[in-house]
């Protein structure tokens, strides 16, 4: 029989993961709502600031915290690489391009980071995130607070940015329509390399939550790549709030999986709830419908 207690502490955990998988795929919808870009290499930057956090820490003890400004840094100056030297050349030719381009991109990446770190399991270990917040019964630790609170910001920085910056509205105008963008003025090249750039700096700022969290190997990337996918989807393209309520119901509906029925089950519900909303409503549960 279980317990309303463990009922509790699994939607309190499935909510704090939810809004940590809101910002883990925040990079990722940004570009493919704003470029039309399916970023396979998504996964592979997020690893990326989770790699330079975790040598900041190792080498210096420098806070994961205090590491996300260079860590989002490394992965959105890669991000400008990779799209200045390759995609660039075919941003304008088929989607599956970018598609197979991305992902090639992305098994670099992850083979370049076996050289650098091996294959075994990395974590960034802070005491203080490891430290117990008790209440009622339920037990929370201050390192997952703290990555729910970077994640909420970051979603709502980011959806405040496209709103109110000049920036931000010839990012949006140039995503519905680039060619009346382009005649209004805006440099609609320049828009790409900044939105593949802002792509790569939201996916180095959920690197260092994600070794806290979890563990960082050269692999990981292509699980993170398929969460943001699903994640994506649930929400609905051009819908960035809307990912804070997808990102919770999916990590609700993960963690009462394993309540209920079996941890072995879990990504399973990722993957059904995925097909399910492309069935009924392809547009998302917040995008608009077409």
């Amino acid at each position: 029989m279980i317990s309303a207690g463990t009922i509790v502490q699994s939607l309190l955990s499935g909510i704090l993961e939810g809004g940590n998988y809101a910002l883990y795929c925040l990079g990722l919808a940004f570009v493919f709502g704003i470029m039309r870009i399916i970023n396979m290499a998504h996964g592979e930057f997020v690893v990326l600031g989770g790699y330079a956090a975790y040598w900041l820490l190792v080498k210096w003890g420098v806070s994961p915290l205090l590491s996300l400004p260079l860590a989002a840094g490394i992965a959105g100056g890669t991000a400008l690489v990779v799209y200045r030297v390759l995609l660039q050349r075919i941003r304008t030719t088929a989607e599956l391009n970018t598609l197979i381009l991305t992902f090639g991109v992305g098994i670099f990446l992850a083979n370049l980071f076996l050289q650098l770190w091996t294959a075994d399991l990395r974590n960034i270990d802070v005491g203080w995130a490891q430290n117990p917040l008790s209440f009622v019964g339920i037990c929370i630790s201050f390192g997952e607070i703290a990555a729910f609170a970077l994640s909420l910001a970051g979603v709502l920085g980011l959806d405040a940015f496209l709103r109110r910056t000049k920036t931000g509205k010839a990012i949006r105008v140039t995503a519905i329509d680039r060619d009346a963008a382009a005649l209004a003025g805006i440099d609609v090249e320049r828009i790409d390399l900044l939105a593949f750039g802002i792509g790569g700096l939201l996916a180095g700022l959920a690197g260092p939550l994600l070794g806290m969290l979890s563990y960082l190997s050269p692999g990981a990337g292509i699980a993170v790549t398929i969460k943001a996918f699903i994640l994506t989807v649930l929400a609905g393209v051009g819908s960035i709030p809307g990912l804070i309520v997808a990102g919770m119901i999916l990590g609700i509906g993960e963690a009462m999986t394993v309540t209920f029925v079996t941890s072995s089950y879990r990504e399973l519900f990722g993957f059904t709830l995925f097909l399910v909303v492309l069935l009924i409503r392809p547009s998302g549960l917040f995008g608009r419908r077409t």
